[in-house]
């Protein structure tokens, strides 16, 4: 019996950490918390009317996806992106993407099960951005995003590269840079992913290095522009 009832306490709590983690989540890509922000875990514990146990256990979930970062002797706050750091990203997605498309086409080319998921992945990416307003659902397109740029550098076959990019996305996630990209970007973005999959199943090496470079440039005009214009919004409030 008491076996069981500790069960059953254990997953109250993480039935609690999880909600508070989708709660401080959503809040965070929507602005509910600014970038540095500090998020104190006994404020957090007394909104939530709850014990610090899933507080720092939905916080570990965030410091685990980049979301938050966790400083000695500080605690917990917002992660703060900087311009900086925003063209580093995409200077290591293009380097990154640039060097492996020739093992890429490679594996496109004989992995029908990874071809396949990756034209699955497009289509359904089609049918979002013409059934719905995309702006209205960011965070459904992003997750189909990372899939497709995921499985794109799965083909490379280097995990390394492919952990890389999953570390890195969360930053524009975090700070809401992305959840702000307009609906008609959403829609040149399945465009051009189109094309990357159209050079890279032609076994067109110069085709797919350009269909790569100019998704990846583009994405980072728009990305900089949005990421200025909230600064400059903040500084003024």
């Amino acid at each position: 019996m008491e076996e069981k009832n500790a069960q059953t306490l254990e997953s109250k709590k993480s039935t609690l950490a999880n909600q508070i983690y989708q709660d401080l989540k959503n809040s965070i890509t929507k602005k509910g918390y600014s970038p540095g922000e500090k998020l104190n875990i006994k404020e957090l514990a007394r909104k939530y009317n709850v014990s610090d146990t899933p507080v720092k256990q939905a916080l570990q979930r965030l410091a685990d996806e980049k979301m938050v970062i966790n400083i000695p002797n500080k605690g917990m706050s917002v992660r703060a992106l900087t311009p900086h750091e925003l063209n580093d990203i995409f200077d290591m997605r293009l380097m990154m993407d640039t060097f492996f498309t020739k093992d890429i086409i490679s594996t496109l080319n004989y992995n029908d099960s990874l071809r396949q998921q990756l034209v699955d992945n497009l289509e359904a990416q089609k049918k979002f951005v013409q059934a719905s307003e995309s702006s209205l659902h960011p965070e459904r397109y992003f997750s189909m995003d990372l899939e497709f740029h995921t499985l794109f550098l799965t083909a490379s076959g280097n995990q390394k590269a492919v952990d890389v990019f999953i570390n890195l996305q969360p930053f524009t996630y975090a700070t809401g840079t992305y959840l702000n990209q307009p609906h008609y970007r959403d829609c040149e973005c399945v465009a051009e992913h189109e094309e990357i999959l159209k050079a890279a199943f032609a076994a067109d090496l110069d085709g797919l290095n350009r269909a790569v470079k100019t998704h990846i440039e583009n994405s980072r005009r728009a990305l900089q522009l949005i990421f200025k214009v909230n600064q400059m919004v903040l500084a003024n409030e």
